[in-house]
């Protein structure tokens, strides 16, 4: 009736199946205040810590930074970088990083590729999707997709 122990669909003497416990999706780090009425959040991967001209990474749930860029009427408000929670992740920092992006109240993502895991949650949640090319300076991208004038 088993799998072997703690394989399977649930064991006696470690709670549920599988090879232990897998906490890899959650993200401790606080999520930053939500925008003021009327700015819309925009998220992008960044490959380095330069504000408004970081460079866009090639990765996604992968890359180093995360971009949080407040825009209104088509002016950059604020832009915040952070560490990307989920870069270290063991297994599953698609789905992990595209909870915190939503948390964290943002409403459009600009990537050159996303996994199939990230890009469904994102789009479960509403959250607009544009894809533009790596290397690519933040603001030439957020000017690209015509979020900024």
């Amino acid at each position: 009736m088993g799998y072997g122990y703690g394989r399977g669909r649930g064991g006696r003497w470690g709670g549920g199946g599988g090879w232990g416990k897998k906490k890899g999706w959650e993200i401790p780090l606080q999520q930053p205040p939500p925008p003021p009425l009327g700015e819309v959040r925009v998220a992008a991967p960044v490959a380095d810590n330069n504000g408004i001209n970081s460079v866009i990474s090639q990765m996604f749930a992968r890359s180093p930074y995360i971009a949080l860029v407040d825009v209104k009427n088509g002016q950059v408000v604020s832009v915040n970088i952070h560490s990307n929670p989920a870069a270290t992740m063991p297994q599953g920092a698609g789905v992990a990083l595209a909870q915190w992006l939503i948390s964290s109240n943002v409403r459009v993502v600009l990537a050159p590729n996303m996994g199939a895991n990230l890009a469904q949650v994102l789009a479960q949640a509403g959250v607009y999707a544009y894809q533009v090319p790596p290397n690519t300076r933040l603001i030439d991208a957020l000017r690209l997709v015509g979020i900024v004038r």
